[in-house]
This record gives C-alpha cells, sequence and structure tokens, in this order.
C-alpha cells in the first residue's frame, strides 16, 4: 500500500474512496510545480510588458507633448512671420505708391518748367532731381532778374495796351510805350524784377508824375508811373515783389491807375507777355518776345548755375584735416 495513495472525498450521500499509485502524485505535483513555475513567469513576464508598455506609454507622451510644443512654436513662428509678411507688403505697398507719386510729381514739374524725360523707364531719381532743381534754379533766377509778373497786388484789369492809341485826354493818336493797371487808389505796387532804384520823383515831362525807374540785369528797366506814394529813393536796392509805392493819379490822368512799362536797352517792350511771364509759360515769352537775346541771356544764367554746382558739389568739398 506504500506505493498508493487515497483520496476521500464526502458529500451527503456518503463517502467515496480513490486509490492512485505514488508516481501519479508525483506527476501531479510536478504538473502544480510547473505550472506554478508558468504561472511566475507569466506573472513576471507580464509584470515587465506592463513596465514596457507605461514606459513606451510615458516616452509616447513625452513626444506628443514635445511635437505639440513644436507645432505651437511652429504656428506662433508661422503668424509672426505672416504678420512680417503683411506689414512689409503693406510698407511696399506705400513705398510703391510715394515712388508713384514722386515720379507723377516729378513728372509734372519736368513738364511744368520744360524738361523732357529721355525715354528710360528706370531713370535715376536723384539725377532728376538735380536735372529739375537745376533747370528750375535758371528758370527762377531768369523770372528774379527780368521783369515778370503782375506790378500791382490787386487790380481790376487792364485798361489800356501797349501800342498806338487816342489820348484819353489830348485826342491825338499817339504810342502808349506801356499797360495801364487799373486800381484802387492807394494799391500797393511791386517792383517787377530784382533792381536798383534809378529814378524816384515827380516826372512833369513825361506826363507821368511820380515816377519810379528800376534798373535791372542784363539791361532791363521797368517804369512805374502816376504813383500816390513813393516808398523807395534813388540807389535802393529791391527784390522781386517788394512794395515801391502806391496807386494814384499824379500828372496826366484820367483817374486812379498804374502806367507801367519794360525796357531792353534802349527800347521799350511790351510789358503784357512779361506780365504773364511764370514757370508754367516760360517758354511763350522767346516766341512773343522778338527783341530780346533770350538764347544768349539763358546761356549766360545758365554758366552762373553751373558754376555753383561746380562750387558745392562734393569734388570740391574742403577736406577735413586732421
Amino acid at each position: 500500500m506504500k506505493n498508493y495513495f487515497t483520496i476521500t472525498i464526502s458529500d451527503v450521500y456518503g463517502a467515496k474512496h480513490y486509490s492512485f499509485k505514488q508516481a501519479v502524485r508525483k506527476f501531479a505535483w510536478l504538473w502544480i510545480s510547473v505550472l506554478l513555475i508558468f504561472w511566475v513567469i507569466g506573472g513576471i513576464s507580464l509584470y515587465w510588458m506592463l513596465f514596457e508598455a507605461r514606459q513606451i506609454e510615458a516616452d509616447h507622451e513625452l513626444a506628443l507633448k514635445t511635437l505639440k510644443d513644436s507645432v505651437a512654436k511652429t504656428q506662433a513662428d508661422y503668424e509672426e512671420l505672416l504678420k512680417e509678411k503683411i506689414l512689409t507688403e503693406r510698407e511696399l505697398t506705400q513705398k510703391s505708391d510715394q515712388l508713384t507719386f514722386l515720379d507723377q510729381t516729378l513728372q509734372g514739374v519736368e513738364d511744368l518748367i520744360g524738361l523732357k524725360g529721355n525715354g528710360v523707364d528706370s531713370v535715376d531719381y536723384q539725377d532728376r532731381m538735380k536735372r529739375v532743381q537745376l533747370d528750375s534754379l535758371g528758370k527762377r533766377l531768369m523770372l528774379e532778374l527780368i521783369p515778370s509778373g503782375s506790378a500791382v497786388k490787386n487790380y481790376k484789369g487792364l485798361t489800356s495796351p501797349y501800342g498806338y492809341r487816342k489820348h484819353p485826354i489830348t485826342g491825338l493818336r499817339q504810342m502808349h510805350g506801356g499797360i495801364d493797371y487799373k486800381a484802387e487808389m492807394g494799391e500797393p505796387v511791386l517792383a517787377t524784377a530784382d533792381g536798383v532804384v534809378q529814378f524816384a520823383g515827380y516826372n512833369k515831362s513825361s506826363g507821368y508824375g511820380n515816377l519810379i525807374s528800376i534798373a535791372h540785369s542784363n539791361g532791363f528797366r521797368s517804369r512805374y508811373g502816376h504813383l500816390k506814394s513813393m516808398d523807395v529813393k534813388v540807389g535802393d536796392y529791391v527784390s522781386k515783389g517788394q512794395v515801391i509805392g502806391t496807386v494814384g493819379s499824379s500828372g496826366r490822368s484820367t483817374g486812379p491807375h498804374l502806367h507801367y512799362e519794360v525796357w531792353f536797352l534802349q527800347r521799350r517792350l511790351d510789358p503784357e507777355p512779361f506780365q504773364d511771364w511764370d514757370l508754367a509759360n516760360y517758354d511763350s515769352i522767346f516766341e512773343q518776345v522778338k527783341k530780346v537775346p533770350w538764347g544768349s541771356l539763358s546761356q549766360a544764367v545758365d554758366h552762373q548755375i553751373r558754376l555753383v554746382e561746380k562750387q558745392f558739389s562734393p569734388k570740391n568739398a574742403p577736406s577735413k584735416v586732421n
């Protein structure tokens, strides 16, 4: 019986006895041991896999967080670049509008002063500005030195043009050597160019009463008659636009007005083209007034401008002394 062992199972119906050999017992313990070993190994493996899974999940979460941070940073950088792009485009649009406005303004000034473009689209703006400045300076200098513009600040029109007419007092047909400005008594009279007062007083022989004569550059002279008052004296230097007297009716006159004359050397000229002469119609006077050598005058003024340009050019700037 040592080679057997008995297993007894009891219930309500009684007890049952089962006998097995010792080898079966050993086999059962061996099987149980194997199962136990497998259970332990499985448990360890399961724990290890669970640990690895948690580690992988942690790494995944870290990688996901890093990716989200990178995406957020990329999104922020993109938005910043987009803002810079919009700002740059806006600035470029403004610059383009400014360049267009500058080009149109330059074109307008060039047209105004009679400069012709060279037909090249990519023109240096600095060069164009320089040419505009020089040409404008030359023309403005001509307009400052030679009689131009109105001789009365506020006038109501021209009553008598230059040329032969019936004299309003004598009734005789005779030469009227100037133009008459209709204006109120005491209205300011202006010098039409820079110059020196050559005569300022009452001139009985001419019939112009109080008369001012101003000598200008390049052989020009202007005269202002029938004045009420005279604000300058002989030898005074006057500038273009300076008030030299007031409108009156002195001398042989039928009412308040200014008699205005323009002379070149010893010849009277029609003052009306000079009255309308400005930058807007600068070239018109060259066709209307033929008794003046405009070409040589323009060349002389241009020569003076070039000398000024040469003096102020960077090549002629004084060097610094250490």
